[in-house]
């Protein structure tokens, strides 16, 4: 079965809104969720280490010869800005199709306007985003929303369950995979261990 590297960020000085704790703290929980949920259905799965830096957490995807790699993060936005948005390397790859897979789930979860999909190689004056640039497989930065907007970073606590869910079907969609869901009480039980943790 295809393996998923999962990165969820590393980043333990970004501090979000209120409850939301660290953009680190935050984002491991919704790999949690991932992990569990593409593990459940079949697939295998491979994590950064969070005290890799960034160079050595894709020289370990790589090394994994991991099928795709998916990065998990949240930002900080501008004022008024909101929402997920995910991007992938170049258009018309594999990478544009994982993107526009988990986009298309994720975006049904999120209350607000999301912010779409986009190419990532021409930020950084045309350098590129460096987790996309040299991965070797098809790879995407999911930003689930903004830590720094107050109402984006209320939902993401409390709905860290759903996200993390979202993004497992999109990579199963990727994969032409079916999704099972859990139990009804299971998924109650999860929302309640997942959801509105206070970091």
């Amino acid at each position: 079965m295809p393996e998923v590297y999962l990165s969820p960020s590393p980043r333990h000085f970004n501090r979000g809104y209120g409850t939301f704790g660290t953009e680190e703290e935050r984002m491991n929980l919704i790999a949690d969720v991932v992990e569990l949920e593409l593990v459940r259905n079949g697939l295998t799965t491979a994590r950064n280490n969070p005290a890799y830096d960034l160079q050595t957490v894709v020289s370990d995807a790589n090394a994994q010869n991991s099928d795709v790699y998916v990065a998990i993060r949240s930002v900080y936005c501008d004022a008024g800005v909101q929402g997920s948005k995910i991007f992938y390397y170049k258009p018309g790859t594999n990478s544009q199709r994982l993107a526009e897979d988990i986009y298309a789930r994720l975006s049904l979860v999120t209350p607000s306007q999301d912010r779409g999909i986009s190419e990532g190689q021409s930020v950084y004056g045309g350098l590129g985003f460096y987790e996309l640039r040299r991965t070797r497989m098809p790879a995407v930065i999911v930003e689930v929303g903004c830590h720094g907007n107050p109402q984006d970073a209320d939902f993401i606590v409390r709905n860290v369950y759903e996200i993390g869910v979202a993004i497992a079907q999109g990579i199963l969609d990727y994969f032409n995979l079916p999704f099972i869901p859990q139990s009804i009480e299971e998924q109650q039980r999860l929302k309640d261990e997942y959801n509105s943790v206070y970091l």
